[in-house]
């Protein structure tokens, strides 16, 4: 990487970067709202990269990791970033510049201090080791001290999977699961976790070295964490670990399917055809991982308001296929501060799961039953008694139970969300609201 030539960033309004490895400034166009540094900032920024470029490693772990600093609406930040090739570290930049910048704009603060780790090919997932760290916990073969970061890990990986959960029986009867997608997913080093790593980065991700170095961890230990120092610290796969996961999930999808060897090739046709659509697609999940770990660090929204912000950030990330869709990062925005408004508004008026009727008389909703639509002249939804509960269909394919919370109201099965029946003046029943946690949708009933 040569720093004294422009790195092209079109997205980026990066106007500053120094790396540990070479001297140097990089001074790029920059966008029209970010301010020039003066000759003497720049220097000021070369020097103070330098100086703490490359950071003070307490093992050998530390020797990989340099400061990237960067502007953003003319104040400056920096990330430390973590790899072993140029190549890996040229991606993170740029990776960690375009979803930092909207972090920032987002919390109109600072993002904290951040350490993106990119993964290396052929080293274990972070969840692998995990797994491995719980699993000896709970069978008693480490230390027992260490149970307590067992816990914290088990429930940080809850946590991950969770967000990423797949249960529609069409990808479970395919085999397509949390573990399909695994290689390629980015995730947080949340605690214990950042340590339990960098042991393992010690041991050169050999199995049996790090079998043997859990068997002696003790707590304290695995509490020294260097790391401690950041705010947030960021597992990122190889970009390479991308490839065989789309390779999987295609030949488990045409297996599924039963397709014949012209089918197949055809798929994969497709699929290379489309590869450049995917990958930006998975670029975009990524993002969304990074974008919901820095506002989890900043303390500023809660858990609540975290899951739709990054939803409509990841929406305006994801490939459309339509022309013209106009500046990403600006539309990236515009949805960020509109999802803000509609927290502010759900905030006023928050999901409560209702208590279901210990007694009703299951006829008296007999009224509400009948064909639903958003999409006439076709039927999308249908509610039918079932015994002494009633299910709402959806097209026929999702069926869920519901039981009665009041007069027009009922509660799922789950309790995760509600129908409310709406009627007119005279009593008519007009349409059903449906709702769940932060969303909600009235949907008419058929004429």
């Amino acid at each position: 990487m040569n720093l004294f030539q422009p790195v092209p960033s079109p997205r980026s309004t990066t106007q500053s970067r120094c790396s540990a490895a070479l001297p140097g400034l990089v001074v790029g166009a920059g966008s029209p709202r970010v301010r020039r540094w003066p000759r003497i900032g720049a220097l000021a920024l070369v020097l103070a990269g330098l100086a703490g470029a490359t950071e003070p490693p307490t093992d050998e772990f530390g020797k990989d990791v340099q400061l990237t600093p960067f502007v953003v609406q003319g104040k400056p930040l920096s990330i430390s970033i973590h790899a072993r090739t140029q190549g890996d570290r040229r991606y993170a930049e740029k990776f960690a510049d375009e979803v930092v910048e909207i972090a920032y704009e987002t919390l109109g603060d600072s993002t904290g201090k951040g350490l993106v780790i990119v993964g290396a090919k052929g080293e274990p997932h972070p969840v692998l080791l995990m797994r491995k760290f719980i699993d000896w916990s709970e069978t008693g073969r480490i230390d027992p001290g260490l149970a307590p970061a067992a816990a914290q890990m088990k429930a940080a990986l809850g946590h991950v999977q969770g967000k990423f959960k797949i249960d529609d029986q069409e990808s479970v009867r395919m085999g397509i699961t949390f573990e399909t997608f695994m290689p390629a997913l980015p995730m947080p080093l949340v605690g214990p976790a950042s340590r339990l790593y960098q042991l393992a980065w010690a041991e050169g991700f050999d199995d049996a070295r790090i079998e043997r170095r859990l068997q002696t961890l003790t707590p304290p230990e695995l509490e020294r964490d260097p790391l401690t120092r950041y705010d947030w610290v960021f597992y990122l796969p190889p970009r390479s670990a991308t490839g065989p996961v789309l390779k999987e999930l295609m030949d488990k999808a045409m297996k599924g399917q039963k397709m014949g060897v012209f089918k197949r090739a055809a798929v994969k046709s497709a699929l290379f055809a489309f590869k450049p659509v995917v990958n930006k697609a998975v670029e975009a999940m990524r993002s969304g991982f990074l974008f919901a770990t820095i506002l989890r660090a900043a303390g500023t929204y809660t858990e609540e308001d975290i899951d739709p912000l990054t939803r409509a950030y990841v929406r305006e990330l994801m490939p459309d296929l339509k022309p013209g869709s106009g500046d990403e990062k600006r539309r990236a925005l515009a949805a960020i501060e509109k999802q803000k408004i509609a927290n502010a508004e759900y905030a006023k008026d928050p999901f409560v799961k209702p208590e279901r009727l210990l007694a009703f008389d299951a006829a008296a909703y007999a009224p509400f039953e009948g064909e639903y639509t958003l999409e006439p002249p076709q039927t999308t939804h249908r509610f039918t008694r079932e015994g002494d509960a009633f299910q709402w269909n959806y097209k026929d394919r999702v069926k869920r139970i519901f039981y009665p919370a009041g007069e027009r109201l009922l509660v799922s099965e789950e309790g995760n969300m509600t129908l409310r029946f709406l009627v007119d003046e005279a009593g008519q029943v007009t349409g059903v609201e449906e709702r769940w946690v932060r969303r909600r949708q009235t949907v008419p009933r058929k004429s």
